[in-house]
């Protein structure tokens, strides 16, 4: 069919107005719906590179397995309902609904970079979205500014023209009739390096919205930014150097764009969640004025520094007494609750005791000494008389993945999201946050790796060793040998960063028929040991089943 159809009706149905723009595997169109009060949609005419019949089937097959994932998306109100779809002349049509607003491209412009602020609302308003693709596994191929839409009646960001559906029109098909290669679909300076080789992920989609974040936080258009030896984008001095950024932030938008994509963020479920406690940070962390008619104002920063540490001490106590009845003196007894608050009884009383005598200062510290070594006892008492720890009461639930043949027990409360991409398969589980101090969702995934070749637990072992001593941990030991779904396993326990915050993880893997069996404990170290006992018994109730 003649790709210059303004002014035709096709399928007696559309009347085509004008062209709205033409890439290189299509055209859309502005129509009418002549069968529906003459509503305005959007025509998008798709063409294969070649009319050899195998092509053609494989590309009906691919067109209408992409139209069914978009019919499922439009129910999502920020991505484009799919009206209709159909074939005519050996040509493939969408239509869908017009969307008014218009593209990032008119926002995004080079030399006028956005506020921190402003960057951090437009990356939540796209990776909400994205999270919506995501959850239905699919991946979108081609974000970029020019395929966001700023829609007007709500100024709410609308994910347009899924590179996925152009995977139909790339397909090189040899004389076998059998696909030889797919052509990377998407914009080159929005890509990473594994959809560039054809193997896209949820991560390259992550690697796009960084990229587009990136550009509006410095003005710079992606073509002018270098690369450094190891692959990695250098930006950051692109930036404002009057401008005083949250280096938290910084490193999101590094981990985004990281060049091997098992270095960045594997969906936008968890990018989103470092946002949150970003946020939560940054309000914590702004300076409150105390009103005094005797002194002058006093911020934040001014206040003593021993108090610093009731956060961490309250998030401590939370997490333990909210799921188990533990009464305050074995609160107090409790190795972890006693380092913090011996401190922060000494720190509170030195900061108050400065208006009062030396001999009243004295005394104090005196008896927060007594203090001190009257809890030591108590803790050797109570470490003598019991040989355990109270365990807290948590019920479990099944969680059940047939197609990646593994099933799990999780803690009820804790919220899970699948994950499906070019790396693994699996599923992540995060706890809840337990108050406003709580910034950090603890989390275990249960992933399944597909190994390309045979591959011994001691080989896979040696390999996961030297790539968490090169990305994470130098000092990790030995891993150590334990049961995993009834098959031998190896465990780890390393230390490592994560957007600035120190971590601690515990990470268990099993190897059967060329598939890996991965669990990931990922906890901050003051919360880490709170949590175990919970993710020993996920650990215990692992198992394969048939697939």
């Amino acid at each position: 069919m003649d790709a210059n159809l303004v002014g035709k009706t096709i399928q007696g149905r559309y009347y085509i107005v004008k062209q709205l723009g033409r890439g290189g595997v299509g055209v859309t169109f502005l129509a009418q719906d002549q069968q529906c009060f003459d509503s305005q949609c959007v025509v998008k005419q798709l063409k294969p590179k070649s009319d050899n019949p195998k092509t053609l089937e494989i590309a009906r097959r691919l067109f209408n397995r992409e139209a069914e994932i978009m019919n499922r998306l439009g129910y999502c109100d920020r991505i484009p309902r799919l009206l209709a779809y159909f074939e005519d002349h050996k040509d493939f049509f969408l239509v869908q609904e017009l969307i008014e607003g218009h593209d990032l491209s008119q926002e995004i412009v080079s030399g006028k970079p956005w506020s921190e602020e402003k960057t951090i609302i437009l990356l939540k308003d796209i990776l909400e979205v994205l999270l919506v693709v995501q959850q239905h596994s699919v991946i979108h191929r081609d974000l970029k500014p020019s395929n966001l839409m700023r829609r007007t009646k709500d100024n709410k960001i609308v994910l347009i023209d899924f590179g996925s559906v152009k995977q139909v029109s790339t397909q090189v098909i040899d004389t076998a009739g059998q696909i030889k290669q797919t052509v990377a679909v998407g914009t080159k300076s929005y890509m990473p390096m594994e959809q560039m080789m054809g193997r896209p992920g949820f991560h390259s989609d992550i690697y796009a919205v960084g990229i587009i974040a990136i550009q509006a936080l410095t003005g710079v258009t992606p073509k002018q930014f270098t690369f450094n030896q190891n692959g990695e984008i250098i930006w950051r001095n692109k930036l404002n150097k009057k401008v005083n950024y949250q280096p938290r932030f910084l490193n999101i938008l590094d981990k985004m764009v990281r060049y091997r994509f098992q270095e960045r963020y594997t969906s936008a479920g968890v990018v989103l969640s470092d946002l949150e406690q970003l946020d939560a940070e940054q309000n914590n962390n702004k300076e409150t004025i105390v009103i005094s008619n005797q002194n002058p104002p006093v911020t934040k920063s001014q206040q003593p520094q021993g108090r610093s540490n009731i956060n961490l001490t309250t998030k401590i106590i939370s997490k333990q007494s909210e799921t188990a009845n533990i009464q305050q003196p074995q609160l107090v007894n409790h190795p972890a609750y006693l380092s913090s608050n011996h401190n922060e009884f000494l720190s509170v009383n030195r900061s108050e005791s400065q208006t009062k005598s030396k001999s009243g200062l004295k005394s104090k510290v005196v008896a927060a000494v007594f203090v001190g070594v009257g809890l030591l006892a108590a803790l050797g008492t109570w470490l003598h008389g019991n040989n355990r720890t109270v365990e807290p009461e948590i019920e479990l639930s099944l969680y059940e993945n047939p197609s990646q043949g593994f099933r799990v027990n999780y803690p009820e409360v804790w919220s899970k999201q699948n994950r499906d991409d070019f790396f693994a398969t699996g599923v992540v589980f995060f706890s809840p946050l337990e108050d406003d101090s709580d910034r950090f969702k603890e989390r275990v995934s249960v992933l399944v790796e597909n190994l390309s070749s045979e591959m011994s637990l001691a080989q896979y072992t040696d390999e996961s060793i030297a790539e968490i001593k090169r990305l994470s941990d130098p000092k990790v030991g030995a891993a150590q040998s334990i049961i995993l779904g009834q098959s031998e396993a190896r465990q780890v326990v390393y230390h490592g960063e994560e957007n600035g915050n120190r971590v601690q993880r515990m990470q268990t893997w099993s190897v059967k028929n060329k598939q890996a069996y991965v669990i990931t404990y990922t906890a901050k170290p003051d919360s880490y040991d709170s949590y175990l006992p919970t993710v020993e018994k996920m650990i215990e109730s692992f198992e394969t089943i048939s697939n």
